[in-house]
This record gives structure tokens, C-alpha cells and sequence, in this order.
């Protein structure tokens, strides 16, 4: 198992000390166990979906960047390449796929997806509720900790050598305040694997004012027509 033994401390040290700072987590100044539990499971599920990727031979087209896996505190993790439950997860199956192609299994959906070119990546590892109550994105610290996971967690993840990658990349995000601190990390453009150099804009957002995204706006910032 890829995700057996995972540990943020020991992968992400400065990134785990700058969520701390950030969120303060606990009295103990560590990381609360369920954090940890959730990165070994998205971390397996990450790599069953790179494997899916190459079982099918796929040059990644559709590029989403989300946050991070959501806040599961027991339970069944509740992370796009486990379970994609959710209205985010059904927006993104409904964006690529035509209805007779959504079907009600997720590995099914998934498989469909990445026959699609699409590939979802979260900008950190963190499962933390960033936004309720306390408007964790509204702080410095916040943007320092995207830019930290850009250049090592995102990196990891995007340049895997086993990926493949189509000569025009659409890019989109799922979350606002994390493209805003994207693009103040990446200020003069970011590098895509394939050599495609992007600079981000709010424009690659596809959630409105309540952060929920929409199948019909991601389809507009993928270029991708509804009747395709």
C-alpha cells in the first residue's frame, strides 16, 4: 500500500510547521491524527489514479487544481479519487462526461474521466476545513502555505515522470482563494510539465460567490462544448 505509513511530518516538515501556524490545530502544537489518516488514504487513492492513467495511455488535457482533500474526521474519506461524491465532484462528472456515460460506480466514473484527459490535483495535502469559521484563506500565512506546497507537494504530484501531458493544457481552478495565492506564488507564469508556460487568472475559476462549482462553468473554462 503507497499510502501505509505516510506521515505529513516527515514528508512536508516546513508545510506542517506553517499549518500550524496557520490553523493552530491542537494545544499540543502537532498535527491531529485524522490529518495523517486522510493523507495515507488520498495518497493511495492518488496513485491508483496514476495508474488508471497510464493503463488507458492518457495525455492529460484538463488540468483542475483543487485545495486539498476534504476535512473527514471519521468515517469514509470523503476525497474526489476515493468516493467522488459531492456537488464538486458531480459538477466535474458532469462538465466531461455525456449522461449516458455517468454511471453510478465511482471507479467507473473515474475511468470515464481519465479517458477524458482530466486529471484533478490538490495544491496541498492538508484535509482542513480552511474556509469555516475562522476564514483561514483571509490570512498571509495561508498564501505562504500554498506557496510552500507548490513548490514541493504540487510539484511531486504534477511532475511525476509517468505522466503524460497533451501539447495544450486546459487549466482550471476550484477554488478562489487559492488561485489568488496561486497567482501571487507564480507571479510571471508557471511551467507546466509539458514545457506550457500558463499564467494563472481568475479567469480559470469555476466556482461562483458561495464557492460552488458549476458542470456549465467548467465546460467554459475547459473550451469543451456541452454536445461534443
Amino acid at each position: 500500500m503507497i499510502g501505509a505509513g505516510k506521515k505529513l511530518e516527515k514528508d512536508y516538515p516546513a508545510e506542517c510547521a506553517k499549518l500550524i501556524e496557520l490553523c493552530g490545530l491542537d494545544d499540543t502544537g502537532s498535527l491531529p491524527h485524522y490529518l495523517n489518516r486522510v493523507y495515507a488514504v488520498t495518497e493511495q487513492k492518488w496513485e491508483e489514479n496514476v495508474q488508471r492513467l497510464m493503463k488507458y495511455n492518457v495525455r492529460i488535457k484538463y488540468l483542475m487544481f483543487g485545495e486539498a482533500a476534504p476535512r473527514t474526521l471519521e468515517g469514509e474519506i470523503n476525497y474526489f479519487y476515493n468516493n467522488c461524491h459531492g456537488s464538486w465532484g458531480t459538477a466535474i462528472v458532469e462538465s466531461l462526461l455525456l449522461p449516458q456515460q455517468v454511471f453510478d460506480g465511482a471507479e467507473q466514473k473515474l475511468d470515464a474521466l481519465a479517458q477524458k484527459q482530466f486529471l484533478l490535483v490538490d495544491t496541498m495535502p492538508f484535509p482542513v476545513n480552511f474556509n469555516y469559521p475562522n476564514n483561514y484563506r483571509n490570512k498571509i500565512a495561508y498564501k505562504e502555505l500554498v506557496k510552500l506546497c507548490a513548490h514541493s507537494y504540487l510539484r511531486d504530484k504534477l511532475f511525476d515522470p509517468r505522466l503524460q501531458w497533451d501539447s495544450d493544457v486546459k487549466i482550471a481552478f476550484g477554488v478562489k482563494k487559492n488561485a489568488e495565492a496561486m497567482m501571487e506564488t507564480f507571479p510571471k507564469g508557471f511551467s507546466l510539465p509539458n514545457g506550457q508556460k500558463v499564467n494563472f487568472s481568475l479567469d480559470f475559476v469555476v466556482t461562483n460567490a458561495t464557492n460552488y462549482s458549476h458542470a456549465e462553468r467548467i465546460r467554459d473554462v475547459f473550451g469543451i462544448n456541452k454536445f461534443r
